[in-house]
């Protein structure tokens, strides 16, 4: 059931066995996994049903390092938070991820890839991605083709959720299950504590309307950014959850950079390769990553790279694909004048895109389009990037952020060693180019750098509250009952989309409460 505080107000009902902080991707998912339980859940959401411009407010930010446009574009206080925005793409980390590398400081989880295997395989259905084919070389026979192989890196699929909005995947559970009540625009401002128990949460409105919600355990689903800001926010006592000094250090995203040019031998031979695959109602992207051997014999960071194909149609093609995404998943509401025209205008352009969809299984990329290495990279664990507090309040009356996101030299060689190392391993298939300033200056290339809205880091997962702030079962030092289940405690954050390993995480701690 959903409630809104803006003219609702918390009665007896509203005091769960769980209080999920965030109604995002972690925390709906967490919702759908306790209400299976049988347990009694609120949610608090500081957005609305959509996006509103005065909820996203307080995500206003100051950043002082290098530009990162994520902060203020990658962020949604909204049911359903940035999975109303996001593609829906799917990715684990890999074994070497979560191990120790001597040659990378403060590398490693508290625990092996092992231990979130059976996890993994039980977000897929949280994501409605668990009918998708989960090996390559599968997918690969499907389409009558051998997996591709190649010298120094190796071929891998990407999947992507068909409903990537969770809010629209899981409504009908989060809507009338009587187990589950949601408060939109009821933002978290203050934990209330007693000793080391959390016994409340103080929310707000911006329009200055309070409300505590009570409940035996709280667990924390904001977005990395704003999970750091809220514990960051200055309390009587002191932070007991910062004993490390560790809160808001080490904040890593992914490096997103066209590394290369690449010009196929043949359009044919290369469109077999790295076009998207269609098949049975799922998405598969294929890539190119960095081997373990590869990374440990040069002493660098895990990095991937997808084929960035650009041409002078591509918001023609955009608009295509949005129009035949709602027909074929029956929202023909969401459809307006534009779309019938943009058909109409466009009906040669739309019958090569759904020729090539219906009897190839993938998707059209014109000739004439050109191509980009553009590569993802991991941040070393120890990043010098920082969130901290800045100096002016938002309209919820809490500090707001302050971001120092930087690029270290060993990133930039990892990106260095991949272009070259994609030069020979593609040769046979494209002559890829690595970019002029990439080989020639640090400044040169820094400057073409993006950020991926692949927020992480901050609240660093470790055994005890000295090496780190939360716990390996995300229990937050210093407290009982307090949980974070956030990209913001990876120790490490490869180069994999993170929200697949968030949920993994989420029904783990699922798991874990249930069984305590």
């Amino acid at each position: 059931m959903i409630f809104d505080l803006l003219h609702d107000r918390p009665g007896s009902d509203d005091i769960g066995g769980i209080c999920i902080v965030g109604a995002g991707a972690a925390g709906i998912a967490l919702a759908v996994e306790f209400a299976r339980q049988g347990k009694r859940v609120l949610v608090v959401e500081g957005g609305g049903r959509e996006i509103e411009e005065p909820a996203q407010e307080p995500y206003r930010s100051e950043v002082v390092g290098l530009m990162h446009r994520g902060i203020h574009t990658g962020r949604f206080r909204a049911h359903g938070g940035t999975t109303t925005k996001w593609g829906g793409q799917i990715l684990e980390l890999n074994p070497e991820d979560f191990e120790r590398r001597e040659w990378i400081p403060e590398s490693g989880w508290p625990f092996g890839k092992t231990e979130l295997d059976p996890f993994y395989r039980r977000a897929l259905e949280l994501e409605g991605v668990s009918g998708a084919i989960q090996e390559d070389p599968e997918v690969w026979r499907a389409l009558g083709l051998d997996e591709p192989k190649f010298p120094e890196l190796q071929s891998y699929l990407s999947r992507w959720c068909p409903e990537p909005n969770f809010a629209r995947l899981h409504a009908n559970t989060l809507e009338r299950h009587s187990g589950i009540r949601i408060w939109l625009h009821a933002n978290a401002v203050e934990l209330l504590m007693e000793q080391e128990t959390v016994r409340g949460l103080r929310c707000r409105t911006q329009t200055g309307v309070e409300a505590v919600f009570r409940a035996e355990h709280f667990i924390f689903c904001m977005g990395t950014i704003e999970c750091v800001r809220f514990f960051l926010q200055p309390r009587e006592g002191g932070l007991p959850w910062n004993r490390s000094g560790l809160l808001g250090r080490h904040f890593q995203d992914h490096i997103d950079a066209n590394a290369a040019s690449v010009l196929p031998r043949s359009r044919r031979s290369f469109a077999a390769l790295f076009d998207n695959i269609f098949l049975r109602g799922y998405k598969y992207h294929p890539k190119v990553r960095q081997s373990p051997a590869e990374q440990k014999k040069n002493e660098l960071l895990n990095c991937g790279a997808t084929m960035y194909f650009q041409s002078g149609i591509d918001e023609t093609l955009d608009g295509l694909k949005g129009t035949v995404k709602h027909l074929m998943r029956g929202r023909f509401g969401e459809l307006g004048l534009g779309d019938a025209g943009r058909m109409v205008k466009n009906a040669p352009l739309l019958a090569r895109q759904s020729l090539r969809y219906a009897f190839q299984h993938r998707a059209y990329n014109p000739a004439s389009a050109t191509i980009k290495l553009r590569v993802h990279c991991e941040q070393r664990p120890d990043s010098a990037s920082s969130i901290t507090l800045a100096e002016e309040k938002d309209s919820l009356g809490l500090w707001r952020t302050r971001l120092d996101w930087r690029i270290s030299e060993l990133e930039l060689n990892t990106i260095r060693h991949f272009a070259q190392a994609a030069a020979h391993s593609l040769a046979e298939v494209a002559e890829v180019i690595p970019d002029v300033s990439l080989m020639a200056s640090d400044d040169a290339f820094i400057s073409q750098c993006d950020d991926s809205n692949h927020h992480m880091g901050g609240m660093r997962m470790a055994a005890s509250g000295s090496e780190g702030v939360v716990s390996p079962e995300l229990l937050l030092h210093g407290t009982r009952n307090c949980f974070i289940c956030s990209g913001a405690v990876f120790p490490t954050s490869g180069f994999s989309n993170p929200t697949h390993t968030v949920l993994a995480l989420a029904v783990r701690l699922a798991d874990h409460l249930a069984r305590t």
